[in-house]
């Protein structure tokens, strides 16, 4: 199949899109802010140095964990272990020789006698965590919900008794002390939180991190327009140990000593409290949470203090005022309790800063098309030898028999239908013909290769398109992102204008253009149906499954979606496959009509002759039967 743009419009030179705006604004607004937040508290005197450098170690490390978090929707427990792995890789080499000579003798000779800068070390500690990433990301990847948040914290518990038990390299459970906190400078720290902020930026604004929270919102979805969750989980994970590994590195040079304690459950409960309380699903949002927790556990740790010296002291009839431990933990606990009843999504939401003050200061929105108005439809043809179909296909669940050899056959440039009542069969089908699911018996062929096994993923990069019974749009992702996410699939060279040029482009066709920024969540429901349409028809596909494009349409919006699905199919050369209800659409759109009854193909033909048939009417009793008896 050859696809190309042709006569679309024109594309401004150096346009940015939305997402690429509101991150680049949001690093631009925080990075500063946070310099004069540390700048005002230590003219101040009021807050020590060290508790300031905590604090960029703290946004450093909520960022890293945000980014895997946030964009995947799975809650690591698991990232405090790449904090010690950076915190132990820096420091074997800034540890001064004489140091290591007697805390770390067993290590090899080059590093003993390695006496590096901080700067020098940063590298390798970051490439240390990535590799620890890189490791236990090949089984993340495989997992979710659930199980993905257990196998995280079996990483720590992994991690903190090989922080323990390897002696020669971490001098097991006794600390390693005597880091050079002298080059725990401004500069030092200043630099790695912007170079943190600017990789998690820019990876907010890749294609990658889009299909990552379509994937997390859909996932069967996101399969069905050729996204690899894997790969996406697996790249996230490793990106983010990176920067938790940063933060680790430079963790050991501000307090000076380590030790496996600190990189355990409480810096985990500590660092899922800052990205909680903040908004876990923007990197804004885990900095404004690390500020926070890093100010408020300084205010519990003091004032535990405090009360500590109360302790033994009778306060009335024998009463002795009790020894005061745990009030740290115990606050974080109440704030998480608190943050998730009142404000589940956190303090700043699910949006960046910038976003969140756009609609004020006029920050990371702008148009969509920048004066570019007339959208044009890309223009490609479907081979006309172009066929899907199945022989025999079959799928069986203990007990039962959903499918029992179904054999069906669309050719490119035709509409075909498949109707039966309901139970039929009719979305088992679409499933696994998308593989979805897989058939327990039969043939599915592809423009004359064998698709029996190929997965989701495989199809829908072949050239099949699919929408869903029950609507499934990526609905944290606006309009057009939902849209975009297909196109970058389907030609992943595109710039990012050409992108949305193309994504607008289908937009545009099916009436929904003027909606492109609104969250596609906030769609009526007749434009949710049309956004899965277009969504599908931006991979350019050779075949089309629709499966009950109309339902919960009115009159109205299911007439004004008959024309585009003609035009399609005359313009582009897709084939049909449509599964529907609207027993009157069926019959005035398709070319031919297979009738399902129990899993069973029970009748095949042209729309007349469908109608006519006896076992059809019979399995439809019961049924609305007006349209199949008018065309008999």
């Amino acid at each position: 199949m050859s696809a190309g743009l042709t006569d679309t419009a024109a594309i401004t030179p150096g346009r940015i899109d939305q997402r690429t705006r509101e991150c680049l604004w949001s690093f631009g607004l925080l990075l500063p802010a946070v310099l004069i937040i540390i700048g005002l508290a230590s003219l101040s005197g009021v807050v020590q140095r060290e508790l300031l450098l905590l604090g960029c170690v703290n946004i450093i490390a909520a960022t890293g964990l945000g980014l895997f978090s946030g964009t995947s929707g799975i809650l690591s427990l698991g990232h405090v272990a790449f904090f010690g792995v950076g915190a132990y890789v820096s420091a074997w080499f800034t540890l001064p020789a004489g140091m290591k000579s007697f805390l770390l003798a067993d290590m090899p000779l080059f590093i003993q006698e390695a006496e590096w800068s901080l700067v020098a070390s940063l590298p390798m500690a970051v490439l240390a965590a990535m590799v620890v990433g890189a490791v236990s990301g090949v089984i993340i990847m495989r997992l979710r919900d659930t199980s993905a948040v257990i196998a995280s914290f079996g990483l720590v518990v992994i991690a903190y008794l090989i922080f323990t038990g390897a002696k020669a390299l971490t001098n097991g459970k006794q600390s390693l002390y005597g880091l050079p906190t002298e080059q725990a400078t401004w500069p030092v720290f200043i630099g790695a939180l912007a170079a943190a902020l600017a990789a998690a930026y820019y990876l907010k604004s890749t294609r990658f991190a889009r299909n990552m929270e379509a994937t997390r919102d859909e996932e069967q979805a996101s399969r069905s327009i050729g996204i690899e969750p894997q790969f996406h989980i697996f790249l996230f994970w490793t990106a983010s140990a990176g920067i938790v590994g940063l933060a680790g590195a430079l963790f050991g040079h501000v307090t000076g000593v380590i030790s496996p304690n600190g990189f355990y459950l409480e810096k985990t409960f500590a660092l899922v409290v800052m990205i909680i309380l903040g908004g876990y699903r923007s990197v804004s949002g885990c900095v404004i949470g690390a500020v926070v927790i890093t100010v408020a556990e300084e205010i519990f740790r003091k004032t535990e203090e405090y009360l500590g010296t109360f302790a033994g002291t009778e306060l009335a009839f024998g009463f002795e005022f009790p020894l005061v431990f745990g009030l740290t933990a115990i606050s974080f606990s109440i704030m998480i309790l608190i943050i998730l009843y009142k404000r589940p999504e956190g303090v700043l939401g699910y949006r960046e800063i910038a976003a969140v003050l756009g609609g004020r200061f006029g920050l990371g929105g702008g148009s969509t098309d920048e004066g570019a108005s007339d959208y044009r439809l890309p223009t490609y043809a479907v081979p006309r030898d172009s066929v899907l179909e199945t022989t025999a296909l079959s799928k069986s669940y203990t007990g039962l028999k959903a499918l029992d050899d179904v054999s069906v056959r669309v050719e490119a440039g035709e509409i075909v239908g498949l109707i039966g009542p309901n139970g039929a069969g009719k979305t088992t089908f679409i499933n696994v013909l998308t593989g979805s699911l897989y058939a327990s018996s039969g043939t599915i062929r592809f423009n004359h290769e064998d698709g029996t096994e190929w997965s989701a993923v495989k199809l829908a990069r072949s050239g099949l398109g699919r929408t869903f019974q029950n609507i499934r749009l990526f609905s944290s992702l606006t309009v057009l992102e939902n849209v975009i996410s297909a196109v970058t699939v389907r030609t992943p060279g595109l710039s990012r204008p050409e992108a949305q040029v193309r994504a607008m482009s289908w937009l545009s066709f099916l009436g929904l253009e003027d909606k492109a920024n609104i969250l596609s969540r906030n769609l009526a429901y007749g434009d949710q149906r049309r956004l899965e349409i277009a969504r599908a028809l931006a991979l350019e596909p050779a075949f089309l499954l629709l499966d009950e494009p109309v339902a919960g349409m009115n009159a109205a919006e299911t007439e004004a979606l008959k024309e585009p699905l003609r035009q399609i199919v005359s313009e582009f050369g897709i084939g049909i496959l449509l599964v529907e209800h609207d027993l009157k659409m069926v019959m005035q759109l398709c070319d031919r009509i297979y009738v399902l009854n129990k899993g069973q193909l029970i009748a095949e033909g042209s729309p007349t002759d469908v109608a006519s048939n006896a076992q059809v009417v019979e399995a439809y009793v019961g049924e609305e039967t007006d349209h199949l008896t008018t065309h008999a």
